[in-house]
């Protein structure tokens, strides 16, 4: 995980749920290295490269079925030379650090315009999650299309974040 000025917190409250929406700005690789996706909390300034979702340890089973942590990726679409789609499931896990709780569902939506990822957690464990967002890229001018994988953010989830 990154450095704590870098990571964004989402507080799932006690039985209940927490949407977040995230601006995620692609950028295509330089010198052949995948870049660092730059992420913004819509309406704030601050980019972050990681997401900590903690759950309440003090839920009971009754509640933990209901609490979830909606996380909304929209992608910018500033670019003047073309569009970004998020394409499959809108990511690809690092080997060896993927959702092996299976408490993250994907889905893309909005035409792959956005990323949609519901999180949950039944019970007391602690997982980091380490991925590579996954888009394409359809130039404009030429209406070629190529595929860009990010740099690996990541993703806590716990009760509570350890």
């Amino acid at each position: 995980m990154a450095k704590k000025n870098q990571t964004y917190d989402v507080v799932i409250p006690q039985g209940g749920a927490k949407i977040v929406s995230i601006e995620l700005t692609p950028q295509q690789p330089k010198k052949g290295s995948a870049q660092t996706w730059s992420m913004n909390v819509v309406g704030k300034k601050k980019s972050f490269q990681n997401i900590v979702v903690g759950f309440d340890p003090q839920s009971d089973a009754d509640d933990r079925r209901y609490e979830k942590a909606v996380l909304i990726f929209h992608l910018n679409q500033e670019d003047k030379n073309g569009q970004w789609r998020f394409i499959e499931e809108g990511l690809v896990y690092a080997p060896g650090k993927g959702d092996t709780l299976h408490d993250i569902e994907t889905r893309v939506a909005q035409g792959g315009c956005e990323l949609v990822l519901t999180i949950h957690n039944f019970d007391d464990s602690n997982e980091d999650v380490d991925f590579s967002f996954l888009a394409m890229y359809c130039d404009s001018q030429s209406g070629e299309v190529s595929i860009y994988a990010s740099a690996d953010p990541g993703i806590r989830v716990g009760r509570p974040p350890g």
